[in-house]
């Protein structure tokens, strides 16, 4: 819902003046904005991010994306743990508000929190899992490379 208030929308107001602002060179600001864990610059995946297809490098700095076959996987941790915390939250929420909701309706609120943000977890928990082993402006490509299998560019 938005409520335009003059020039700016009433949820830009909220978000400029509550929110801080993500600067770039954190991982917030790459997991949001779902770009390169390098440069923040180029697109991490591949036409829909629904999709989750990660490409294989940056277009902007070149920088390869995987450091292994099957690197990937590992966001499967990732995508658990945001599972469980959509559960809790929603849990906890129906609990706090509705005390006297039965099993049944918790459970079918919490199967529709689960399905409804499925499609939003699996790509988010990739971009996640990749800023867990990369860092913004990663000078040293070189050793970078090396652990992708020793390929050079050249």
């Amino acid at each position: 819902m938005t409520i335009v208030t003059g020039e700016i929308s009433f949820s830009a107001y909220l978000c400029k003046k509550y929110l801080p602002k993500m600067k770039k060179g954190t991982k917030l600001y790459s997991v949001v904005k779902m770009k390169c864990p390098n440069c923040q610059e180029g697109d991490f995946f591949e036409g829909n991010i629904f999709k989750a297809n990660v490409k294989e490098k940056c277009d902007k700095c070149d920088f390869k994306y995987s450091i292994e076959p099957g690197f990937y996987q590992g966001s499967y941790y990732v995508v658990y743990a945001l599972g469980v915390a959509v559960f809790v939250t929603i849990w906890v929420s129906i609990s706090l508000f509705f005390p006297n909701a039965s099993w049944n309706a918790t459970l079918i609120a919490i199967l529709v929190g689960l399905i409804g943000s499925a499609p939003f977890m699996y790509p988010l928990s990739k971009i996640i899992w990749a800023n867990l082993f990369f860092k913004y402006g990663q000078k040293d490509k070189a050793k970078h490379q090396e652990s992708n299998g020793g390929e050079s560019q050249g």
